[in-house]
């Protein structure tokens, strides 16, 4: 899939975008996981900040992210469990059937995803694995929190997951007046993380 491959920056390259964005979408999101929780961490260059900035005690973490296993792996007083399958080393995640089965298993408090797009009719994906594992996640847990930075409101991708798998979005700046608007006739709460004042440089919930 050669055009998909140009849609697609590496993993690593993408990571260095929108840094301090990420950072603290990461920060905010994780404070939202409570001790003793089972949480879903999705592969997302946003959720592996989720992953950084994590507090709560004796939770559960599950991934198929080779990135926040490592990540994780640093933090005491938590639990890790690996989705296996196949590794894509590009994208630095395991996939496969035996990934979905897995999830299907398992019942969890909270679910972390990403998006590469976001449009008024939903989330959008390059890869139709990547829609079936976030359903899945979504199925299988209390509360679905999707962390975007505002980038991804202005581009376009696949594979469409609907807004009605999400609860809560943490984002970093404003976002569109007409997703704004779709989101509050869903009900789903929206986290507006803004990164610094200019004016004085602090920074701001």
């Amino acid at each position: 899939m050669p055009d998909l491959q140009k849609e697609l920056t590496s993993y690593q390259e993408r990571l260095i975008d929108e840094p301090t964005g990420k950072n603290v979408i990461g920060e905010h999101a994780a404070k939202l996981i409570r001790d003793h929780e089972t949480v879903f961490l999705d592969v997302s260059t946003t959720v592996q900040f989720v992953a950084e900035h994590i507090q709560a005690k004796q939770i559960t973490a599950v991934t198929h992210s080779i990135d926040n296993v490592g990540i994780l792996s640093k933090l005491e007083d938590l639990s890790i469990y690996v989705l296996g399958g196949y590794l894509h080393t590009q994208n630095r995640l395991l996939y496969g059937p035996s990934v979905i089965e897995k999830i299907s298993e398992i019942r969890a408090d909270k679910a972390f995803i990403g998006a590469t797009a976001i449009q008024t009719d939903g989330l959008y994906y390059p890869y139709e694995e990547d829609v079936r594992v976030k359903r899945e996640m979504a199925r299988r847990s209390d509360q679905v929190i999707l962390v975007a930075d505002h980038t991804k409101f202005t581009v376009k991708s696949r594979f469409k997951l609907d807004f009605d798998h999400v609860d809560i979005i943490v984002t970093d700046q404003s976002i569109p007046v007409d997703i704004q608007e779709i989101l509050d006739q869903k009900n789903i709460t929206l986290i507006e993380c803004q990164t610094h004042n200019p004016q004085d440089g602090v920074e701001q919930s």
